[in-house]
């Protein structure tokens, strides 16, 4: 009886003790590449993989079943990963040369996917809360994507196709969905949200087009499309329950509106 004891606790503390251990897997092909991880917790995961040269990567992991999944294929890439509380999860893939990715999390099940194709692209997420989710695609040259969520259920969806656009997004509050496309060059594409469940979207099929969203209350809706090159289009809603549509056909068109109040309706079409 005293052995079947013994066995037992002995069985309880080997269990405790693999209950507390973290899982890391790290793989380096090619020459002077970096990798630092940093795991403290319970059942943290860290899968890591470059190929190439000169690449660097800081995993940084404090909690307890946070997940980060991160590789570099090419040249002089660089991976920043930090991840505090439960849940969290990171995926990030960089194809190419020079690209930077960098994610921050503080919370609880909130998830970020960052994927770069190209060279010198850059992208960088900070989830502050619950359930906050970020994807962001980047194919092509010098393109700059960034998200910050503070709050809750947040979604906020980028993708960038082409040379040297930048898209900008910021979510404070709970529920609010943003998605920002382009495809083309010199894009410009920046979005504010305060509040609970807004919507704004942002298409941009061209060169050097500019679209600027704030919305400050809940449940408002914002919509710009442009198909061409420099067009403009600037939206502001304060208040609840007010709708913005703006498609821009062509060139230089430029639009300035303006909501305050609740439950307003506008509707822009310019084409040449």
């Amino acid at each position: 009886m005293k052995n079947f004891i013994t066995g037992v606790f002995t069985l309880m503390a080997m269990s405790f003790s693999f209950a507390q251990s973290n899982i890391d897997v790290t793989a380096q092909i090619g020459n002077l590449n970096t990798a630092t991880v940093d795991q403290t917790g319970l059942l943290n995961i860290n899968s890591l993989t470059q190929d190439g040269n000169l690449n660097t990567a800081d995993i940084d992991q404090i909690g307890i079943l946070n997940i980060n999944t991160a590789e570099s294929i090419g040249n002089r890439n660089s991976i920043d990963a930090d991840q505090t509380g439960l849940g969290n999860t990171n995926e990030v893939s960089q194809l190419g040369n020079r690209n930077s990715a960098v994610t921050w999390q503080l919370g609880a099940f909130n998830s970020t996917e960052q994927t770069q194709i190209g060279r010198r692209n850059e992208t960088s997420s900070i989830q502050l809360g619950l359930g906050n989710a970020v994807v962001q695609y980047q194919d092509g040259r010098r393109n700059d994507a960034s998200a910050i969520q503070l709050g809750n259920g947040n979604d906020a969806y980028q993708v960038q196709l082409g040379r040297r656009n930048s898209a900008s997004g910021l979510q404070v509050g709970s529920d609010n969905l943003l998605v920002q496309y382009q495809d083309g060059n010199d894009n410009s594409a920046t979005h504010d949200q305060a509040g609970n469940d807004n919507i704004a979207a942002s298409v941009q099929i061209g060169d050097d087009n500019m679209t600027m969203g704030v919305q400050v209350g809940n449940s408002n809706q914002l919509y710009q499309l442009q198909l061409g090159e420099s067009n403009t289009a600037i939206d502001v809603q304060m208040g609840n329950n007010n709708f913005t549509w703006v498609a821009q056909s062509g060139d230089s068109h430029i639009h300035v509106g303006t909501q305050m109040g609740n439950g307003n309706l506008m509707v822009i079409n310019q084409s040449n």
